[in-house]
């Protein structure tokens, strides 16, 4: 996945260029088995604070880029990941679209 200038443009006018940072994140550790796209875990990556990162992911998922859903599966908290603006409009039919699940026993 990548991003074209056109959305590079909209990503940064709605949340900024830490929001056209944090989605290149996204991207590149959502791919990976068990992302941890934390805020916290991201803010210690980008030597910024969690409440900014924070900030930067709700404007992110205000304006259609960023979606983070959980669910419980025989005990266990899932939690998926849509990313970009197609995933998040309509997850259901981009099934690449959730390209993280992040397995967590409690």
């Amino acid at each position: 996945m990548y991003f074209n200038t056109e959305q590079i443009r909209e990503i940064i006018h709605d949340a900024g260029d830490i929001g056209y940072l944090l989605m290149s994140f996204y991207v590149g550790i959502g791919s990976q088995t068990s992302p941890n796209l934390e805020d916290a875990h991201l803010a210690k990556m980008l030597n910024k604070s969690v409440k900014t990162i924070e900030k930067t992911r709700l404007a992110l998922t205000k304006a259609g880029w960023f979606k983070r859903t959980t669910a419980i599966v025989h005990g266990e908290k899932h939690i998926m990941y849509a990313i970009g603006k197609d995933a998040v409009a309509n997850p259901a039919m981009n099934f690449s679209a959730v390209i993280g699940v992040r397995k967590q026993t409690k």
